[in-house]
């Protein structure tokens, strides 16, 4: 059975150019169906939640969290790379740290890093 999240990021692909009231670029198949799969490989990883957004700069969102802990893996339109945000708490209290634009693959040793810090959060 495919995850719900799974289901959503891959319709990303159907959406046109202007998709978000006259703006918002295209996306092809290729991008999505990465997001798609880097949702699903860190899903059944970690057991955490994830959620997909088109960005109508052609970007895909990708949001992982654990409690109030989130982290963005943003992939980019020209597919090789992908840029990473942790935010942790929310309201005032909410610390946001851009992490930086990485190849795709060495997003194995960003989601080690956002795990371990998630537990010692948790755990403080």
């Amino acid at each position: 059975m495919q995850e719900n999240f799974e289901v959503r990021i891959r319709e990303i692909a159907k959406l046109k150019k202007g998709w978000s009231f006259g703006q918002g670029e295209p996306f092809n198949d290729e991008h999505v169906e990465i997001a798609a799969l880097l949702a699903l490989r860190y899903y059944k990883k970690y057991a955490i939640t994830v959620s997909g957004t088109p960005s109508v700069d052609g970007s895909i969102y990708l949001t992982f969290n654990i409690k109030d802990i989130f982290l963005d893996i943003i992939v980019l339109p020209q597919i090789s790379e992908a840029t990473v945000k942790y935010t942790h708490g929310i309201g005032k209290n909410k610390i946001e740290e851009l992490w930086g634009t990485v190849p795709l693959n060495k997003l194995d040793s960003i989601m080690e890093k956002f795990i371990s810090l998630s537990k010692e959060e948790n755990n403080s």
